[in-house]
């Protein structure tokens, strides 16, 4: 059977269990080079905080609102 010019009859498990293992570390390594993960600073570390104990205590304006808002001062 030919799939996209590959052989796969003579392909086995171990081998694409291999293939994926080596595709997921290149994953991996790309999303920490587009994304790298950066530890926030104390002041948003508190700013977070304080934005979950608002939510939490419904303190906030709802989307909708806003938006509604936003289209009748146009």
């Amino acid at each position: 059977m030919m799939l996209i010019g590959i052989n796969i009859m003579g392909v086995t498990s171990e081998n694409i269990y291999r293939e994926l293992k080596l595709l997921r570390s290149d994953i991996r390594e790309l999303k920490s080079l587009l994304v790298p993960e950066v530890k926030p600073a104390e002041d948003e570390t508190k700013a977070i905080q304080l934005g979950q104990k608002e939510f939490k205590a419904g303190e906030y304006t709802d989307w909708k609102d806003i938006k509604a808002r936003i289209s009748s001062d146009v």
